[in-house]
């Protein structure tokens, strides 16, 4: 009965009429066809709507909320202009006659700011990076330009993302979460060129309308796509050193007439990349026989090779109505080689060098398939996309041991953890299918309704096996074998209603629920439960450069598949990795309130969570002869943070951009031996600072930093980096590019297990993580070509519905 009252209540009723028009012509009082138009919100600073002039420079736009607003009008080859603020209701209608758009200057003859958007813009939901405004973007990754946003670090030890400092982000390209280990999913990044990249959206409240997987929040990485009359591309490439050379190829090409968008973009990228790692301490394991003394070296070198290609067309079917379809594949070749050194000092045998390479040459592909259906008019929206994901991966690899003794002489210590050598291989197979359907539409000036169903099914097929060599042959050895499959459904059901209170009040509140079903070969393994997952949205306006807002959300982590597998993956001869099945989905509520003014923002949030995942921490097997690597859940974690945005104007050549959080957190560890409670401060910085020069140069220095912080039971030390980008731009609009990824090599990571707690077989370790970059700083050069028709439309990016939250990790 509900359901069919809000469905009555969706169909009916109507939007009011309003407009504002106006004319764009040149100096010689010639109209300007195909020039953007963009109407602003003064108070959030997001695009309100959007449209482009026709063939005699003529522009409409409908359907305006109330509001102050600024009109911007921009096309390639002509300065911006913009219009004064001003203040418009839902009856209204403005005029703008005769807009003149002046054409650019063919030169600088002094220092002059260049007319885009800002860097960071504040939304209801989080914040919008505007990647082509920073300069460092041309000839970066899109792994590199999501390092540097505000609140995103990248833990690279454990192939994991924070946001604000908190695990638990979801992930998505264009809408669409990216289904493939969280290993490989850094892989794609670091393969993708930047210079495609649109905008990065860190959601940290996102509405119903997104799914509710992902504690932290939501990191969507938005693709330009230029919906535009004509033919038009660009072309990049770039060349850098490290450690190792660095190449990145990419071109993209769209097509546009009155109904048909074609577009299409390819990348190759080439890395050979280089970390180190380094583990000093003790342990107790009995298999040594009794407190053992260990200096634990590990490099590796790995060259990655990456393929990305996508491609779609969008068609109009009539005015309201637009259908469209993409595919988009990848593929990575890497080449692993990891050469590990052990020195043991035993209570029993005084000294063991053991020396242990590894060699790996893998593949992996994932496609993702999409169509979309959508119909737009006044009165309502309606929008249908369904997805088809396939994801491969086959890593075969290799390890051969030798073992010295204390004068450096080869010899085979006694016990079966000491083997000669092993063979693994590790393949996993995922599908995935998702239909998505979307609905709004207004009930009158002030109420509008919107709704939708999702539901996914996927399936899993892991196979995981380590062989022990024994002299010339490979002996499989049971407890390193893993063959599972396991699928799951998940639906989904949401509601939103957008209401203004008054002028200056409006408000949102949103429900979704969920269910999901999880089944394994193991049915002792199964579960399945449903929850609801309310938000709610109040902004009160106080003039046009102050208000005030407030936002709820409930979200949760599922464990991904890998989480709760229990494969064993070969790290050392008394330790593997592993999955752990007896953890819980993590449950989040959060509160956010925040004060805005101009562009400057103060946020207060504070989080409570239960059950949240910790990756990578140790326990005992049952026989005492095997350290066990696995996420583990903690009982809870709670915070309470200060965040602020504060951009700094200098001079009409110099900004900054300073973004900052710090705050009080509290956890209660439950897989160690005592479950301790442990409080703590912490803190992270970003900040960025353009300077404009003469004749289209401009410099860019960006730098993050973040403090002491936790990963489970281990203590994590603060670090940071600084970046730097110098830039050409050339009156065709092509760019060359000099960029240098932490100038200082201080991405220096440094940890502790065993100083907060007693660990599993009274481990305490001090380990050193450095990624290339702090051995050597990344330099790079590049140089992007624009051609075609550049006068024509650039459209914003379109993305299909939210996909399935992929939560499959390494």
């Amino acid at each position: 009965m509900r359901i069919r009252i809000l469905f009555i209540l969706l169909m009916t009723t109507y939007v009011s009429y309003s407009q504002i028009s106006g004319q764009v012509i040149d100096a010689n009082n010639t109209p300007i066809p195909f020039a953007n138009v963009i109407l602003y919100n003064d108070l959030t600073k997001e695009l309100t709507k959007g449209v482009i002039t026709s063939e005699t420079g003529a522009f409409y736009i409908d359907d305006i909320p109330d509001g102050h607003y600024t009109v911007q009008i921009h096309l390639i080859s002509y300065q911006t202009w913009n219009s004064e603020s001003f203040a418009f209701a839902k009856a209204d209608t403005k005029t703008f006659p005769n807009i003149i758009l002046l054409e650019e200057a063919t030169a600088l003859d002094e220092v002059a700011i260049v007319a885009k958007k800002k860097l960071i813009e504040r939304t209801q939901e989080g914040s919008v990076i505007n990647v082509q405004s920073s300069i460092l973007t041309k000839g970066s990754s899109a792994l590199q330009v999501l390092e540097r946003s505000p609140g995103v670090i990248l833990d690279q030890r454990n192939n994991s993302f924070s946001l604000n400092g908190k695990s638990g982000t979801t992930i998505m390209i264009n809408g669409k979460t990216q289904r493939i280990p969280t290993s490989d999913l850094i892989t794609l990044l670091q393969g993708m060129s930047a210079d495609n990249i649109q905008k990065i959206e860190l959601l940290i409240n996102p509405s119903a309308r997104y799914d509710a997987d992902g504690n932290a929040g939501i990191i969507n990485i938005v693709m330009t796509k230029n919906e535009a009359l004509g033919t038009r591309g660009n072309a990049t490439v770039s060349a850098g050193y490290g450690e190792g050379v660095k190449q990145t190829s990419s071109v993209s090409l769209n097509y546009g007439s009155e109904k048909t968008t074609l577009y299409g973009y390819y990348s190759f990228s080439y890395d050979d990349t280089y970390s180190t790692w380094n583990g000093l301490g003790s342990t107790n394991i009995p298999v040594f026989g009794g407190e053992t003394f260990i200096d634990f070296t590990s490099e590796t070198s790995q060259l990655n090779r990456n393929h990305n290609l996508t491609s779609g067309i969008e068609y109009q079917l009539n005015k309201a109505s637009l259908f469209g379809a993409s595919i988009t594949y990848n593929q990575s070749n890497p080449s692993i080689q990891t050469d590990n050194r052990g020195l043991y000092n035993f209570p029993i045998n005084p000294f063991l060098d053991a020396r242990i390479n590894l060699r790996a040459n893998g593949q992996w592909k994932n496609y993702n398939t999409s169509a979309f259906y959508e119909t737009k008019n006044d009165n309502h929206t309606f929008g249908i996309t369904a997805d088809y994901i396939n994801y491969k991966n086959d890593t075969p690899n290799n390890v051969q041991s030798i073992y010295l003794d204390e004068n450096g002489i080869p010899f085979q210590p006694e016990g079966e953890i000491y083997n000669n050598g092993n063979r693994g291989t590790n393949s996993t197979s995922i599908d995935v299918g998702v239909l998505k359907i979307d609905y709004s539409r207004p009930i009158n000036e002030k109420l509008t309704l919107e709704g939708g169903i999702k539901g996914s099914l996927s399936k899993t097929t892991n196979n995981a096996r380590i062989e022990i060599q024994e002299g010339d042959t490979f002996i499989t050895d049971p407890r390193f074998v893993n063959i599972n499959e396991n699928t799951e459904q998940i639906g989904a059901v949401y509601g939103i209603a957008n209401y203004t209170l008054s002028n200056s009040i409006n408000a949102q509140l949103g429900v979704r629920y969920e269910y999901w079903n999880q089944e394994f070969d193991d049915a002792s393994l199964d579960r399945s439960f449903g929850q609801l997952f309310p938000s709610v949205f109040l902004t009160k306006t106080l003039s046009d450069t102050k208000s005030w807002n407030l936002a709820y959300n409930r979200r949760i982590t599922r464990p991904s598949y890998n989480d709760l597998a229990s494969f064993l993956s070969y790290n050392s001869p008394t330790s593997v990795f592993s999955g752990n099945p007896q953890l819980s989905p993590a449950i989040t509520n959060s509160l956010t309130i925040t004060y805005a003014y101009k562009a400057y923002s103060f946020s207060v949030i504070a989080t409570q969570e239960d059950n949240p995942l910790a990756r990578f921490q140790v326990t005992e097997d049952d026989r005492s002869d095997l350290a066990i690597i696995a996420p583990q859940n903690l009982k809870y974690q709670n915070s309470i943070d200060f965040q602020s945005n504060i951009p700094v104007k200098i001079n009409n050549w110099w900004q900054l951009n300073l973004n900052g959080t710090i705050g009080v957190r509290q956890f209660k560890l439950l897989h160690t031996r005592e479950q301790l409670t442990h409080d703590y401060v912490h803190y992270n910085f970003n900040g960025s600072q353009t300077i404009q020069f003469p004749s289209k140069i401009s410099l860019e220095i960006s730098g993050w930093y973040t403090s002491k912080h936790f990963n489970g039971s281990a203590t994590v030390q603060g670090f940071g980096t600084v970046n730097a980008g110098l830039k050409k731009e050339f009156k065709n609009g092509s760019s060359l590019q000099l960029s240098v990824t932490d100038i200082f090599k201080s991405i220096d990571i440094k940890s502790q297990v065993g100083d907060l707690t007693r660990e599993a077989y009274d481990n305490v370790f001090d380990v050193r993580f450095l990624p290339e970059s702090a051995v050597s700083s990344i330099w790079r050069l590049s140089f992007s070509y624009p051609f075609g028709n550049t006068k024509v439309k650039e459209g914003n990016s379109r993305s299909s519905a939210d996909s399935e939250k992929a939560r499959i990790q390494n």
